[in-house]
């Protein structure tokens, strides 16, 4: 496949996974392509597949245009309201979400230009800009970078705002053509586009800190929640925009479930050696600048990034994943679509995805991810040069390296094992390990079964101290001691 057909399909794949669609049809179209049993049968499903063209070509212009992170735009909503800082003021700290801010106001004409109708000119032939006009189904698609809040507790398309009786006069609505009159338009966005209430920025000036008190999880773990900079917008943000972000956490173990995050955004930025386990359906997940993270996650409807990482191991089932500038990573996944290897990406190696807790079924349905297709050993290299290996970019793991990864949790769910597809040389891997590990226990036994009491307490003894300098070597010796805090706190009366 050339260079531009390649560019072509992941620029659709990305679309049609990071479009608003139900679980169900979510579901349905996962179905769809695992019942496809060649190439053909692919390529014919994709072109069954329909997509809204003005809203696909304006995320063709967004990836075009800039080297803005597409999904930030299609995640941080912008609001209608009273104005924000000055984007030009000397004090304002520039972030990504200023950033992208600026963007929309300088690039909104030339985007509102390409949803304008060809036949809205006077007489078929221009006579000037301000005479085009938008239709109301175009202006629609503006969602996929713009919305609108009247009252910042709610969210509502710019589209029905712009349609209120009291905005008609500005916003440049047409009842009669039912099209928005491009000049007037531009001018109304301009005059109220405000950085988003509900992102990043907002929730860290908020200062809606996760509060410090143990809080239980509908098993029996009570778990500390004051970690790092941790922050939320759950008190206030309205539903489907709720957000979590984790700063600068180091050599802790940090559980979250359903109950604190369920259908949440998750932001994870500038943490080294500790381990989250984020045991809830989630919209998205971004990782950022992170070293020595161990992350498992539950379903993430969107799609997972990872960016600028070292030393990664990332467990997660989720309808996308991105990754860029990361090296000496370990990816288990489990996605309907090809990860996406961008820029920068050197000894990464993908594996399957191998664990579960009780209420992975029930958290995939909610997002809609299927376990079939799983394209985890498929992914898309983007960075390569012609003729270069992929080799450089990634490997798959050796089946004898991969062993199943255990969630040391219990809680309320039907799910006892892991409902994604094992290739059928890991699962052999697993069960060879498993053999090995009853030979050396029966080895052992028959060594020491008839020595004396003493001789065996050295032994354990022994056995003992080998395990914790081990555990102490390879830095696993915090995370055990984390758990058993945990358990300590789960014993404790109420």
């Amino acid at each position: 496949m050339c260079a531009c057909a390649c560019a072509l399909l992941r620029c659709f794949e990305s679309y049609h996974a990071l479009s608003d669609q139900a679980a169900a049809e979510r579901l349905d179209w996962c179905r769809q392509f695992a019942a496809c049993k060649t190439e053909d049968d692919h390529d014919l499903a994709r072109r069954r597949t329909k997509v809204f063209l003005p809203k696909f070509l304006l995320f063709l212009v967004l990836q075009l245009s800039s080297q803005v992170s597409l999904r930030s735009l299609s995640t941080q909503d912008v609001a209608v309201g009273a104005r924000g800082p000055p984007l030009h003021s000397a004090t304002a700290k520039v972030t990504e979400e200023h950033s992208h801010l600026q963007f929309l106001v300088n690039q909104l004409p030339q985007i509102l230009s390409l949803l304008a109708d060809p036949d809205s000119y006077h007489g078929g032939s221009p006579t000037s800009a301000s005479d085009q006009a938008i239709p109301h189904t175009s202006v629609q698609s503006l969602s996929l970078i713009i919305a609108g809040t009247l009252d910042g507790d709610s969210v509502t398309g710019i589209d029905e705002i712009a349609q209120i009786q009291s905005q008609l006069s500005t916003s440049g609505y047409s009842k009669l053509t039912k099209s928005f009159n491009i000049s007037k338009l531009s001018s109304w966005i301009q005059k109220h586009l405000v950085a988003d209430p509900f992102g990043v920025d907002a929730c860290i000036a908020r200062r809606r800190h996760t509060p410090g008190s143990p809080r239980k999880l509908p098993g029996p773990h009570v778990l500390p929640l004051s970690v790092g900079k941790t922050a939320t917008n759950s008190t206030y943000a309205p539903e489907g925009h709720g957000l979590v972000l984790f700063s600068q956490v180091s050599g802790q173990t940090i559980v979250r479930d359903s109950r604190d995050i369920a259908h949440s955004g998750v932001v994870i930025k500038r943490s080294n050696h500790c381990t989250f386990y984020l045991l809830a359906p989630l919209r998205f997940v971004r990782v950022e600048r992170c070293r020595g993270i161990t992350l498992v996650l539950g379903s993430v409807r969107d799609f997972v990034k990872v960016n600028h990482c070292q030393d990664m191991q990332v467990h997660s089932v989720t309808r996308r994943l991105h990754v860029s500038d990361c090296s000496h990573s370990t990816l288990h996944t489990c996605t309907p679509t090809r990860p996406l290897l961008l820029y920068g990406v050197t000894d990464v190696t993908l594996a399957p995805y191998s664990t579960c807790y009780p209420r992975l079924e029930e958290d995939m349905h909610a997002c809609g991810v299927a376990p079939h297709p799983n394209l985890w050993n498929k992914p898309l290299c983007s960075s390569l040069s012609e003729g270069q290996s992929t080799s450089s970019c990634y490997k798959l793991m050796d089946p004898e390296n991969f062993f199943a990864f255990a969630i040391p949790f219990t809680m309320p769910g039907r799910t006892t094992s892991c409902p994604c597809p094992v290739p059928l040389q890991y699962s052999a891997a697993i069960a060879r390990h498993e053999s090995r590990l009853v030979e050396v226990r029966d080895s052992v036994r028959s060594v020491i079964g008839s020595e004396s009491k003493e001789k065996k307490r050295e032994f354990a003894e022994a056995s003992r101290e080998a395990f914790k300098e081990w555990l102490r070597e390879t830095g696993h010796l915090r995370e055990i001691e984390d758990l058993a805090d945990i358990h300590r706190a789960t014993c404790r009366p109420s």
